[in-house]
């Protein structure tokens, strides 16, 4: 299974509509935030995808198609609990101290999260009996002052999970 993962794209629908025509085998999309009103407008027209998103700190009164938005969302796929959170209310921009407390308390198994706009990713060992996890951050899809749209990609099977991400110069 493949997922495309996106995040932060205040206003700009264009790359996310050209990630989507690269990975046509991606089956999940998870949007992290802060653009969900763009998520609306690009999903509207693909249906074949399974679609989650989590509201930002910009994302007021978000709705995705008709539904409110969350700002926390657990996903299990083949198996491996996931959690959907901007990362706003975890002080994701001062470390990943809160969003490895949450991934911990949640018993996640992977934990995926934007709001820095940068590009992140780290496997996080066991510690003090809790389970290992994965922390992922696509990085904005919005480019910015000459950089690239930055979005995420995760491939899952019942063995492995493999994270990479991707740019739209």
């Amino acid at each position: 299974m493949k997922a495309l993962i996106f995040s932060d794209s205040h206003g700009c629908t264009s790359p996310m509509r050209r990630a989507l025509l690269l990975h046509p085998d991606a089956e999940v999309v998870f949007f992290l935030g802060d653009g969900v009103w763009d998520l609306d407008r690009v999903a509207a027209e693909d249906y074949r995808r399974a679609y989650y998103a989590v509201r930002g700190n910009n994302d007021f009164g978000a709705h995705f198609r008709g539904e409110p938005v969350e700002k926390l969302v657990q996903v299990t796929l083949l198996g491996r609990k996931i959690l959907l959170t901007h990362g706003d209310l975890y002080g994701a921009r001062y470390g990943t101290e809160g969003l490895c407390a949450l991934a911990r308390a949640k018993g996640a198994d992977i934990l995926l999260f934007g709001h820095t706009h940068t590009p992140y990713e780290s496997f996080v060992p066991a510690k003090d009996g809790s389970a290992p996890f994965y922390l992922f951050n696509p990085g904005a899809i919005l480019p910015g002052y000459g950089e690239p749209s930055h979005y995420g990609l995760l491939t899952l099977d019942e063995k492995t999970v493999f994270f990479s991400h991707g740019e739209i110069g």
